[in-house]
This record gives C-alpha cells, sequence and structure tokens, in this order.
C-alpha cells in the first residue's frame, strides 16, 4: 500500500536530519555536539535522534524552528566541511 502524501514533510525532515548527521560525520563532529549544535538538550536532542530513525515527531521545538536550525547548523558544518 501507498504511504499517504501526508508522510511526505516526515520523510523530507529526516532526510534533512540524516544531511545534517552526514556533515556531522564529515566533519568528525560527535554526536553530543551536534544536539548542542542545533541548541538543543541532551533530552530533546535524544527525541529528534530518535525521530530520525522512525519515531515519533517530537512537539519542541516546533517543526519551522527545527527546519531553521537545521539549515543553520547544516550551513555552518558545510563550511566547515570544505575548510578540511
Amino acid at each position: 500500500m501507498l504511504r499517504s502524501s501526508l508522510w511526505r514533510p516526515i520523510d523530507s525532515l529526516r532526510a534533512q536530519l540524516v544531511m545534517f548527521h552526514a556533515l556531522g560525520n564529515e566533519v568528525s563532529l560527535p554526536p553530543d555536539d551536534r544536539g548542542r549544535a542545533l541548541d538543543l538538550d541532551a533530552c530533546c536532542w535524544r527525541r529528534w535522534a530518535d525521530f530520525m530513525i522512525g519515531g515519533p515527531l517530537p512537539a519542541e521545538p516546533p517543526l519551522p524552528e527545527m527546519l531553521r536550525r537545521i539549515g543553520q547548523a547544516a550551513f555552518y558544518l558545510s563550511v566547515m566541511a570544505e575548510r578540511i
């Protein structure tokens, strides 16, 4: 059975988190520091990491705010990766 089109934004967000992790790997950013790069406390970062592997969508921070954080942090990580 095909997944509903309502899942596309969720899958896209997961893809953004996967990309963020790939950039973190490229610059050897430790997992705990990735949460700090997104300005998340350890508990909140765990919920988002769980979401990335199929868990429920966390309520905090709100989706638009999380997308902004991922975009900003990914930009900085990509700049760091280019310097390496």
